[in-house]
């Protein structure tokens, strides 16, 4: 090679350098992405070569890229992606069910969904406060007992005036249903345990034989339902059963009923009236509900 060939070669490997450096210096600090360097090194290593070919691939990709795709909300800046991130948590923890939030969340963030759940009505959910009450966090303990208390105090308040007005007339059909109805709410709230729980049973035992004296027209399936199970839990079961199949006498055309009488013929042992009712069930013109299909089919695969 002569003198001349010389200088050409030094003079594109220098080139080849400055466009190796400046593509890495000026793409490394655009993207920030660690390819880029990769890139640099294969240029200055294969000078002439390794600047063609990423220049041909820069060239296809201007021609035939998509141009829907907005390459900016694909970038792998730390910043946006830490950006996101946040957002994306904040997000889930407003729509993660609290039980899993209890279960599995940081300490902060159990007490951050317990008072975003204390802000709105929480009559219907006492049986997720109830078990915030036992979480391992104090403080999420205390958010929980707290509401559990001021809850059950309002409550208190409700039935204190509904006693009164039901103590002055025992016959009243709407005083009635409305101290019963309020106690039925208590009940199904599953915000009650142990001593607590059975106090209202027997307050709505009482008040449903109340009702059956005066206006037995008035009892409803959601009624007949918690009377049952009310008796069963507080040992009366044969009671219980009683009431069961005076449920399916009088609303015969209820799936509320025929779940009554299985319950309480389940509990009992009767296999073969349980099966009786079962099958009637299955055989009758009685609308289904989801659940009712369920344990349906639950049974009828056994």
């Amino acid at each position: 090679m002569d003198y001349n060939s010389e200088i050409v070669v030094f003079w594109i490997v220098i080139i080849n350098a400055v466009i190796a450096v400046l593509y890495m210096a000026v793409m490394g600090i655009k993207t920030k992405l660690p390819y880029v360097f990769q890139r640099g090194f294969i240029m200055l290593l294969c000078p002439v070569t390794g600047v063609f070919c990423y220049f041909f691939s820069y060239l296809l990709g201007l021609l035939f890229r998509n141009k829907d795709v907005d390459y900016e909300n694909l970038s792998m800046d730390k910043s946006r992606k830490e950006f996101l991130e946040t957002v994306d948590r904040e997000q889930e923890m407003e729509v993660l069910p609290l039980e899993e939030v209890l279960t599995v969340a940081v300490a902060k963030d159990r007490r951050r969904a317990m008072l975003n759940m204390l802000k709105m009505d929480i009559s219907e959910k006492l049986s997720l406060v109830r078990k915030a009450v036992e979480n391992e966090d104090s403080e999420t303990s205390h958010y929980a007992a707290a509401a559990l208390t001021d809850v059950f105090n309002k409550f208190t308040v409700q039935l204190n005036e509904l006693q009164v007005k039901y103590d002055e007339d025992r016959s009243n059909q709407q005083t009635n249903v409305e101290f019963l109805d309020a106690v039925l709410r208590i009940l199904n709230s599953g915000g009650l345990i142990g001593v607590e729980e059975t106090k209202y049973d027997y307050m709505f035992i009482n008040l449903m034989d109340n009702l059956e004296k005066f206006h037995q027209e008035a009892i409803t399936e959601s009624h007949y339902a918690m009377m049952v199970r009310a008796l069963q839990k507080v040992g009366k079961v044969k009671e219980a059963e009683q009431w069961a199949d005076l449920s399916l006498i009088r609303q015969p055309f209820s799936e509320q009923s025929y779940l009554n009488v299985m319950y309480i013929k389940y509990i009992l042992g009767k296999d073969e009236e349980f099966d009786e009712a079962l099958r009637k069930l299955t055989k009758s013109s009685v609308s289904l509900s989801q659940k009712g299909l369920d344990i349906v089919r639950f049974w009828l695969a056994k």
